[in-house]
C-alpha cells in the first residue's frame, strides 16, 4: 500500500484564474440538435466551460493567479523558496514551464522549481510532493500551481470532448509550520489503462508527422487529429465508478478517519453522475460535496482547488475546515488526501482577458 503522512506544513492561501470567454454547451454547434445538447448536460452536469483564446497558455493564467495570491498574502516574490507546476499542457516539450515561471514571477535564481506533468490526480500528488519537500524546514514558503488549457489540445469538432473540458489555473500557497496538522495521502495507478485518456501522437513513441496533424472524420460529430486528446468514455466510466470509491474507503479505514468530522469531500470533477455515485456509496450528505463543474467543466488537475476557491471560500476564510479529497483519471492514476485548513486567505477569482 502506497501511503504517506506529512507534518509541519500548512496551507496559507489559494487563488484561481479562468479565461473570460464562456462556451454554453446548449449552444455548441457540434450537436445535431438542442435535445442532444440537453442530454449531454443532464448526463454530465456540465452546463458551460471557460476557454482561452489562441496563443494563451496555462502558464499565462498561472501568472495572474500567483500574482493575485502573493499580493493578498503580502508575500514578496523573493520569499518563495519552491514552486511546483502541475500541468500536461505545458508551454514547450522543453524546457520545463516552471523555469519560465521563475523568471516571469520574479522568483529568486536559487528557487527550487519543477514541472509535474500529471493529470486529474495532479493536485493531490503535487501536494504530497511539495509538502514532503517543505516538511523539514529548509523551504519556508512554497507555491503549488495546478493548471490546464484543455481546450488547446482537444478537437473543437469532437462532441465527445468539447462539451466536457475547460481551462483554469490555480495556486496553493504553503508555509512551514512546526505545529501544523498532519496531511495524509494514499496513491494508486493502473498503467494498463493509459489509453483511456491519451493523445497518441506528439511524443517520442509516435512523433507528430503530416498524417497526425490532418483532421480525420471518425464518425458524425467526431473529427480530430492524431495529436488531439481522446477520451474513451466507457473505459473512464468503468474505472471511475469502481476504483475511487474503493480507494477512499480504504483510506478511511487505514487512517481511522471519522467521516462525521469531515467538513467537505472534494472529488475530481469530470462528470457529476459519476461523482454522485461515489458520494452516495460513501454516504456523504450532498451539502458536504461541493461542485463547480457546472460552470467550469473538467479542468483536470485544477478541479479540486478551483472548487475550493469558488465554492468553499467563505468557510475557508472564516473557520477551521477538515477535508477529504480524491483526484482520479489520466494514467490511470488516483490519489486520496486528508488535510485541514484554518482561516486561510482565498483570493477573489481572477478572470484573464487576453
Amino acid at each position: 500500500m502506497s501511503k504517506l503522512t506529512v507534518g509541519n506544513v500548512r496551507i496559507s492561501g489559494m487563488a484561481a484564474c479562468v479565461p473570460t470567454k464562456i462556451e454554453e454547451n446548449i449552444d455548441l454547434p457540434i450537436f445535431s440538435s438542442r435535445q442532444e445538447a440537453e442530454k449531454v448536460i443532464a448526463s454530465t452536469g456540465i452546463e458551460r466551460h471557460r476557454c482561452v483564446d489562441d496563443g494563451v497558455t496555462a502558464s499565462d493564467l498561472s501568472v495572474m493567479a500567483v500574482q493575485s495570491l502573493l499580493r493578498d498574502l503580502g508575500w514578496e516574490s523573493g520569499e518563495v523558496d519552491c514552486l511546483l507546476y502541475v500541468c500536461t499542457s505545458r508551454d514547450f516539450i522543453a524546457p520545463q514551464t516552471a523555469c519560465i515561471l521563475q523568471d516571469r514571477l520574479g522568483l529568486r535564481n536559487d528557487c527550487y522549481v519543477m514541472d509535474l506533468p500529471l493529470g486529474c490526480s495532479g493536485w493531490v500528488y503535487g501536494m504530497s510532493v511539495i509538502a514532503s519537500m517543505m516538511s523539514h524546514g529548509s523551504f519556508k514558503r512554497g507555491l503549488l500551481i495546478a493548471a490546464e488549457t484543455n481546450t488547446r489540445n482537444r478537437s473543437r469538432k469532437d462532441r465527445t470532448v468539447r462539451p466536457l473540458f475547460g481551462d483554469a489555473a490555480t495556486v496553493t500557497a504553503l508555509e512551514f509550520d512546526a505545529g501544523a496538522p498532519v496531511m495524509s495521502f494514499m496513491f494508486g495507478v493502473d498503467g494498463s489503462g493509459y489509453q483511456a485518456v491519451w493523445a497518441k501522437h506528439g511524443g517520442m513513441r509516435f512523433p507528430a508527422d503530416v498524417e497526425s496533424v490532418r483532421e480525420v472524420k471518425i464518425e458524425p460529430g467526431i473529427i480530430r487529429k492524431g495529436t488531439d486528446m481522446v477520451v474513451n468514455g466507457m473505459d473512464v466510466f468503468a474505472f471511475a465508478i469502481k476504483t475511487p470509491p474503493k480507494a477512499i474507503k480504504e483510506f478511511i479505514s487505514e487512517f481511522n478517519i471519522d467521516v462525521d468530522n469531515i467538513d467537505y469531500l472534494l472529488l475530481h470533477q469530470a462528470n457529476k453522475f459519476i461523482d454522485e455515485k461515489i458520494r452516495k456509496s460513501l454516504k456523504f450528505p450532498p451539502g458536504k460535496v461541493p461542485y463547480c463543474l457546472e460552470d467550469f467543466g473538467n479542468v483536470t488537475s485544477a478541479s479540486i482547488p478551483l472548487t475550493m476557491v469558488t465554492r468553499c471560500a467563505s468557510a475557508l476564510k472564516s473557520q477551521r475546515c477538515h477535508f477529504l479529497a480524491c483526484g482520479f483519471g489520466v494514467g490511470l492514476a488516483w490519489a486520496t488526501m486528508e488535510f485541514e485548513t484554518d482561516r486561510i486567505n482565498v483570493s477573489k477569482l481572477v478572470e484573464y482577458n487576453a
